[in-house]
């Protein structure tokens, strides 16, 4: 038993290690304020973000694998999963400039993933939070359809 949290405490130290080496490279310990940060530099961190959640991921999912845990195998599979959906999601970013019912969707998939990796894990922060994520990205596409339909009246 404690090989197996050396072993987890060793793989979580290189996960660290790997997170803040991704970040310095990309240049985000700037002097300069996260205000005055460009977009580039926050779609960045996102990047990183997810980089860092899959490599959680695939490290609970081998620790998983080793022990025998199925529920740390679900668990990081769901993170892996997150972790490319918020990869699709900078992608759609990054390809166009996101119009409201956009940034919905995103936000809609987010809240999906994030919902689903709380169902698995048990955690109901995270079942509720994307569960809101959801429910949000609903509200936004009511009142585009709104926004469409008083448009069609006027013209």
């Amino acid at each position: 038993m404690i090989q197996l949290q050396q072993v987890r405490k060793f793989l979580v130290s290189i996960s660290l290690v790997v997170f803040i080496s991704t970040g310095i490279a990309f240049g985000l310990a700037a002097d300069n304020s996260w205000a005055e940060a460009s977009s580039t530099q926050i779609a960045s961190l996102n990047r990183v973000e997810a980089a860092a959640k899959n490599i959680q991921g695939k490290t609970q999912d081998a620790i998983g694998n080793i022990t025998g845990d199925p529920k740390d195998q679900a668990v990081g599979k769901a993170k892996q999963a997150e972790s490319r959906v918020r990869n699709a999601a900078e992608d759609v970013k990054d390809n166009a400039r996101l119009t409201p019912r956009a940034k919905a969707v995103t936000r809609n998939l987010e809240g999906k993933a994030q919902a689903g990796r709380g169902k698995v894990t048990g955690d109901f922060k995270d079942q509720v939070a994307g569960t809101a994520k959801q429910v949000g990205s609903g509200i936004v596409h009511t009142v585009e359809d709104v926004k469409d339909k008083v448009k069609d009246i006027i013209n």
